[in-house]
């Protein structure tokens, strides 16, 4: 089985492939418009200091519209543990990184260690100045211990809005 360095070893590699495999999404060929200048300053999803790449940039109100509800639909799958899911819905980005078993592999080795989900709290919402995606972040409290869960959307060339990175760390 994988140690528990392996495991923040592989999401880190996933982390990695994510940020810097996937700038292509910076900007819609077709029309020419940058995601940065989609976004407007009157909308509630709102910079948070702390976090790398971010700015007080606010969403558009479909985009954080959308964002908000594939959050509600991945904290759901979490919930019941549902990972192959996840992974399916995922972002082409995302799913490029590695196999669809070895992302449910880890999630369920993390449960080995953790133990069952309990409860969940969003501390904080961004949007990523560099690429306009919107970033949540929460407190996990599971059985054993309590992680930070950070899930990572972004609108696909084909106008979805998809679960692009996500990525969890103990609370010490």
């Amino acid at each position: 089985m994988f140690s528990n360095q392996s495991f923040v070893y592989v999401f880190f590699l996933f982390i990695c492939a994510f940020f810097f495999g996937c700038s292509s999404k910076k900007s819609d060929p077709a029309s020419g418009v940058s995601k940065k200048s989609t976004y407007l300053q009157h909308s509630s999803v709102r910079g948070t200091a702390g976090l790398p790449g971010t700015a007080a940039l606010v969403a558009t109100p479909r985009d954080q519209g959308d964002a908000a509800s594939a959050k509600e639909r991945i904290i759901s799958q979490i919930k019941k543990s549902d990972y192959a899911v996840i992974y399916k819905e995922a972002s082409a980005g995302f799913r490029a990184v590695g196999p669809e078993e070895q992302f449910v592999a880890q999630w369920n080795k993390q449960l080995l260690e953790t133990g069952p989900f309990k409860g969940i709290k969003e501390t904080a919402a961004t949007v990523r100045a560099s690429d306009g995606f919107i970033i949540y972040l929460f407190a996990v409290q599971y059985e054993k211990k309590n992680k930070e869960l950070r899930l990572t959307f972004g609108r696909s060339k084909k106008d979805k809005m998809e679960l692009t990175g996500i990525n969890q760390h103990e609370i010490k």
